[in-house]
């Protein structure tokens, strides 16, 4: 799963792999832990003008119907997601990209946890591919109170990160996410770039157990740490 991840390349770079107009009411910072339950910049087509657009979106799905966030994935599994009745409309008709840098996943070994920096060896900024919802029903003091929602995608791990986890975020090169949010694929048109489209070869490095908590959040969150020191 991904429960973590860093995006500081500014939000032009993005713009300019999709060409999208970003919205004003993005507020740009650099943020290298992010959490669940925040807002975080995204790409979708607007389904009222079909503009490219990046802009603040909820991390966490909140399905049109749902009163309260009890129910709200922060990932789905991509090779069902077709499937499931609660994302495969938004898996046909509401795909969306996050932008990132890098994304963080633990290494279980035994009793101990070791957190892990991954991002496409390319070290460009990226798109994980994801799907989207409008937030219709919450109560009206929710921060995500009729906003868009949204949950990344996972699939099987590539073979030279799958010793890290058995789950990663679906990593798009500039082309796959140009097709991913391509209003006029079908769902399984949407599945075939997920497979002939994900980055093919990752960088990943130990970093420091403090990423466990998101007020730790400068840039040192992501310094390469000495495992066998510890």
């Amino acid at each position: 799963m991904c429960g973590r991840y860093g995006r500081f390349s500014a939000v032009e770079a993005y713009a300019a792999i999709i060409k999208a107009m970003v919205s004003p009411r993005f507020e740009d910072s650099a943020g290298y832990n992010r959490p669940p339950g925040t807002f975080q910049l995204i790409g979708l087509v607007n389904p009222d003008d079909g503009a490219v657009t990046l802009g603040p979106a909820w991390w966490g799905f909140v399905p049109n119907w749902a009163t309260d966030t009890k129910l709200a994935p922060i990932n789905a599994r991509s090779e069902t997601a077709d499937e499931k009745k609660l994302f495969a409309k938004a898996f046909e008709q509401q795909r969306c990209l996050v932008a990132a840098d890098y994304w963080i996943e633990w290494q279980r070994n035994g009793d101990n946890k070791q957190p892990y920096a991954i991002r496409p060896s390319a070290g460009e900024p990226f798109f994980f591919a994801g799907i989207w919802s409008k937030a219709s029903r919450l109560p009206e003091n929710h921060a995500a109170a009729g906003q868009v929602t949204f949950a990344i995608l996972t699939g099987q791990p590539n073979d030279d990160i799958a010793h890290i986890h058995n789950r990663q975020p679906q990593a798009l090169t500039a082309k796959g996410a140009r097709h991913w949010i391509d209003p006029d694929l079908d769902a399984a048109q949407a599945q075939k770039v997920l497979d002939e489209h994900r980055h093919g070869q990752y960088d990943a490095w130990p970093i420091d157990k403090r990423v466990g908590s998101p007020a730790n959040d400068g840039p040192e969150t992501m310094e390469p740490v000495d495992v066998g020191s510890e």
